[in-house]
């Protein structure tokens, strides 16, 4: 028993060790141009792992109210998944600036979110608008431990990256939520880039465009990222102030003006483009 037992945490450390650092790669890929050094790895490892442990922990907490049969999305998106997604990026990262507040719609309708993608940072740094959201995400962050169970928790919709069946399965999961009154957040290039522009993709705009929902007015988002969010020494502006450490944001968001789908009467390869060019047009010139 005792073997078996040793093997078990053998096993646990080996995950809980191997998703960080699978992690701390992807984002040493993506911030490529500028590099992460030793200190950018470190804390891009620890922030995932912070990550894994307090979603695990929030899943816990809420286990005994969805086994009684209480919906709990809500509460698992509002509050445990928006905390530690802003409480993370102000810690290992800064102060995250949100421009354009006046565009965020606070009518209670849903509508469509999309923006650029960077880094898994984007992720937690976009609970800053404050916004209920489902994330349309590849089915593999559903093995994270933690953060994939409390993704699930949280009602959040899953795609294989190949698979006609699943995106018809994504297409009607969406619809579903978007009835409910959720709104869904996209990412219309698809993988995580920073230093160039990849074209957006059909679907957000074929399912703001649904028949069988009528038309879903989209909401563009531009996330732009500091070349040194993962290398500066930053924890809540203890040693310099969080107001002086405004002036140079981990994250910039900026939210534009709602697109009238209606408007654009079927044509989604216009609306596509006109969102990409718009996305794009608030970004720094090398990134893109």
């Amino acid at each position: 028993m005792a073997s078996v037992a040793l093997i078990l945490k053998g096993f646990a450390a080996l995950v809980l060790t191997a998703f960080p650092l699978g992690a701390m790669l992807q984002e040493r890929k993506a911030f490529r141009d500028v590099g992460l050094g030793v200190l950018g790895s470190l804390k891009a490892f620890i922030f995932i792992f912070l990550w894994m442990a307090t979603s695990g922990a929030a899943v816990l907490l809420q286990l005994p109210l969805l086994i009684l049969g209480f919906d709990v999305r809500e509460r698992s998106n509002t509050f445990f998944e928006a905390h530690i997604g802003m409480q993370l990026s102000k810690l290992f990262m800064g102060p995250v600036v949100v421009n354009g507040e006046s565009n965020i719609p606070r009518d209670g309708k849903a509508r469509i979110f999309i923006a650029n993608h960077q880094s898994m940072i984007d992720i937690c740094v976009l609970y800053f608008l404050r916004q209920k959201f489902v994330w349309i995400s590849k089915q593999s962050v559903a093995f994270i431990p933690g953060v994939g169970q409390i993704m699930w928790m949280s009602g959040h919709i899953l795609l294989k990256r190949k698979g006609k069946a699943s995106i018809k399965q994504m297409f009607a999961e969406s619809k579903a939520r978007l009835k409910e009154g959720w709104n869904i957040f996209m990412f219309p290039q698809g993988t995580r880039e920073r230093t160039k522009v990849l074209p957006f993709k059909h679907g957000a705009f074929s399912l703001a465009m649904s028949e069988d929902i009528g038309n879903v007015d989209v909401v563009p988002v531009s996330i732009e990222l500091s070349d040194n969010a993962w290398k500066r020494f930053f924890g809540y502006g203890f040693l310099w102030g969080w107001e002086e450490a405004k002036a140079k944001p981990a994250a910039i968001i900026t939210v534009h003006p709602t697109m009238n789908t209606a408007s654009y009467k079927g044509d989604k390869e216009k609306m596509m483009n006109e969102a990409q060019e718009i996305v794009y047009s608030v970004l720094k010139k090398k990134n893109i």
